[in-house]
């Protein structure tokens, strides 16, 4: 066998890319480019009845989407068969294979314990009564799994199998072949099983953890490979939960995979994105949201309300955008939320009166709050149409109608806010107002002001 390392990821095109498969891909990719070792593509389509259309394409272009560059492949099983045919003849000429009904069966022996060192899990035994022959290649001149994947793995020097450890009960076939072969076994790593919130199986072909939908939900793919990563990994000796590509290379360890089933936790990866989110900038979150954005019909950008002198605030078009996309970007965790974050800034928002009030007002005591709001913006000249501007002024005016009485400025900012957005949540009214304009601000509050009877 090779000295240098080899892994292989070794998907069957049966649906397209899922987490599950992405961590197997994930793990064989930083494992051999951490040894200075090779990954490879393998694409096990020997199942013929379940192959899926579009299914190759996809987990080629998810792992070229996520940075996990191949070496060598795709290798397909389906132009190999007469690899795996002259293969089944050799096992048939030493006996240890026999032909039942147009297939060929491998003899299994029964006796005894079948052993082998896993890298995750130690040592691991299994009983040899509980085996049976079975088929290695089918009456269809195709071979099965049991056969073809240790074929390729030999003919292409893999030294290590990285895989799900579904795999574990059928290490008796798999050594028992490299023996009848008389070929040196790879070393062996079974990772952990991904389980729902309820410790349940993960389905491999359910459509919530498709790669790609995670992408079409509005995560990013640096948030969701580094989720993956964490599904039965982490360091040892590190709190650090944010990784990047060019980190995990250096710090993954295949001791450090857990035994136990790693929890699949959306809200953990709902945090993650949120915290990749938070590191783009705006220039670079427009380009990614245009998707969400182009869906939702957000794509008019508003005029931008004019500098002083006739310039644009914000230097116009994509920079206004950029601007408005900058203040939710503390609060997203996904950038599908975006559309209905910032949909006010793009057309006027719909509310009934009741989002005007605040704690206890009266309807009266509203209509005097927002005439005061629409006073103060009426003074102020279009220099001073600014956040810090706008903040400093408003925030004097409520806290001089609050002195000497229970009040607080919630009587003046709570209507004025719910006036520019129609939402219970959302950023504060100053920055939206400098980006609304004084003009579009004032227009609102006074349709507030009407919605007052």
């Amino acid at each position: 066998m090779s000295n240098k390392t080899r892994t292989r990821f070794a998907p069957s095109p049966t649906g397209f890319l899922h987490v599950g498969g992405l961590r197997t891909a994930l793990y064989n990719y930083l494992f051999a480019k951490q040894n200075g070792g090779q990954f490879i593509l393998r694409i096990e389509d020997t199942d013929r009845a379940r192959l899926a259309e579009g299914a190759e394409k996809n987990i080629i272009e998810t792992l070229r989407i996520f940075g996990l560059d191949f070496d060598e492949g795709p290798i397909r099983q389906s132009e190999r068969l007469e690899r795996y045919k002259e293969r089944t003849e050799e096992l048939v000429k030493k006996g240890t294979a026999y032909p039942d009904a147009g297939a060929v069966r491998f003899k299994m022996g029964k006796d005894g314990v079948t052993e082998f060192t896993d890298i995750i899990r130690g040592e691991i035994q299994i009983e040899n009564k509980t085996q049976e022959d079975f088929v290695i290649l089918k009456s269809d001149g195709y071979p099965t799994y049991n056969l073809a994947h240790l074929v390729d793995d030999h003919d292409t020097a893999i030294t290590h199998v990285i895989r799900g450890d579904e795999f574990i009960s059928s290490m008796p076939k798999y050594i028992a072949l490299h023996k009848a072969f008389g070929w040196e076994l790879p070393q062996y790593a079974h990772l952990p099983l991904i389980l729902d919130k309820n410790r349940a199986k993960l389905s491999k072909r359910e459509g919530e953890v498709a790669v790609y939908d995670f992408l079409d939900k509005g995560y990013l793919k640096e948030a969701v490979l580094n989720f993956v990563a964490l599904l039965g990994w982490h360091p040892s000796k590190s709190d650090k939960e944010l990784f990047t590509l060019e980190e995990l290379i250096k710090e993954f360890k295949l001791e450090d995979v857990q035994k136990a089933g790693a929890i699949f936790d959306i809200q953990k990866l709902d945090w993650m994105n949120g915290e990749y989110i938070r590191k783009k900038t705006p220039k670079e979150l427009v380009r990614l949201a245009m998707p969400f954005l182009e869906k939702a019909r957000l794509t008019l950008i508003p005029t931008p309300p004019p500098y002083e002198g006739g310039g644009e605030r914000g230097g116009g078009g994509s920079s206004f955008l950029e601007k408005i996309i900058a203040l939710e970007q503390p609060r997203l965790k996904k950038l599908s939320e975006l559309p209905e974050k910032i949909d006010y800034f793009f057309k006027e928002p719909e509310y009934d009166a009741g989002m005007l009030k605040w704690k206890k007002m009266t309807n009266n005591e509203i209509k005097k709050s927002l005439e005061t709001s629409k006073n103060i913006l009426e003074s102020l000249k279009d220099k001073d149409f600014n956040k810090e501007n706008l903040e400093k002024v408003f925030l004097e005016k409520a806290g001089n109608l609050s002195a000497g009485k229970a009040g607080d400025r919630g009587e003046l900012l709570w209507p004025l806010r719910a006036a520019l957005t129609g939402r219970k949540a959302s950023p504060g009214p100053f920055e939206i107002m400098e980006i609304l304009g004084q003009k579009k601000s004032i227009t609102r509050v006074q349709i507030a002001i009407d919605k007052i009877i």
